[in-house]
């Protein structure tokens, strides 16, 4: 698969509330990978069983996984607020016809989803397929493509609502109101945790986040209202990386530009991005406090003078 293909779509798709499996997600990838603004309302995309399971390593993944996964996708609702205001609930695909003697699946998308995709607005996202697909956390795939609505902006940093998260992820169900990960701890571990390890390192960005607090009600613990996000882009393709990394080992590892230079002319650009990843790894789990400083140490740099 060309590592270049992107995903273009609204915002409002973005953050739209919904369940789906990876799988599902997958197959969803590839059919919207294709569409183009000029093709007809009612164009049947194809996708190969074979490359689909080539690409997600997923050889055990056979014809009757991806047809079970197909009619659930047929079956998911999505809801959200368009740009004009209006709010739509609506089904992603109206229809998939396995052709006969092959390994292919014709799939069409619904008219109400398909303009999110090609008739965009000011406000858009722009994923990265490979990337996204390489995800096997459907929580993660989510976040990414959130996080992706930031990647460009001046502004990395972000908060959500944590209820709104939660209703994004489908974690809170909108019809019985049950939490699947009522506990802050739970759904930092089983979701955001997961979303980290999985993102960070692995595709054209990587993330921090971190809780913010309420007011405590009596002397309980301090309720988790908001998330907060800072997002750091990692360009492609090679040329615009080593500026990425640049910007990444300053800002979110706070060594100096002249320790950053030396970095990146020591090491390749593989093992400074897994070593950025054991790194971060290790301050989310509260193991590293002075982040330069054991950045500067990690490289071999000199950590004499002040660290940032």
């Amino acid at each position: 698969m060309n590592k270049s293909i992107e995903i273009w779509q609204d915002n409002a798709l973005t953050v739209a509330r919904y369940e789906m499996s990876e799988t599902e997600k997958n197959l969803l990838y590839m059919v919207v990978a294709q569409v183009r603004p000029e093709d007809s309302e009612t164009k049947a995309y194809q996708v190969s069983v074979k490359e689909m399971a080539k690409i997600t390593g997923s050889e055990r993944l056979m014809g009757e996984a991806y047809k079970q996964a197909a009619r659930k996708l047929m079956s998911r609702v999505f809801e959200t607020t368009l740009s004009g205001g209006d709010a739509l609930i609506a089904t992603f695909i109206t229809s998939a016809r396995f052709k006969k003697g092959t390994d292919l699946i014709e799939i069409e998308l619904s008219r109400y989803v398909r303009p999110l995709y090609v008739d965009l607005n000011k406000k858009y996202t722009k994923v990265q397929l490979a990337a996204a697909i390489s995800l096997n956390s459907a929580y993660a795939k989510r976040i990414y493509e959130l996080l992706c609505m930031y990647k460009n902006m001046a502004d990395k940093t972000f908060r959500r609502d944590i209820a709104d998260l939660k209703s994004m992820l489908w974690i809170v169900d909108p019809k019985t109101g049950k939490d699947s990960y009522p506990d802050w701890t739970n759904f930092q571990r089983r979701v955001l945790d997961i979303a980290a390890k999985e993102i960070n390192g692995h595709t054209d960005i990587t993330f921090t986040y971190k809780p913010i607090y309420g007011d405590r009600p009596g002397r309980g613990r301090k309720p988790v209202v908001e998330v907060e996000f800072e997002v750091f882009y990692q360009a492609k393709p090679e040329p615009a990386q080593a500026s990425n990394l640049h910007e990444r080992l300053v800002k979110q590892f706070r060594l100096r530009p002249d320790q950053a230079d030396t970095v990146l002319a020591t090491h390749s650009t593989e093992v400074i991005t897994r070593q950025l990843y054991d790194i971060q790894t290790k301050v989310v789990d509260g193991k590293v406090k002075n982040v330069g400083s054991y950045t500067a140490k990690v490289f071999g740099l000199e950590t004499k003078g002040k660290e940032k």
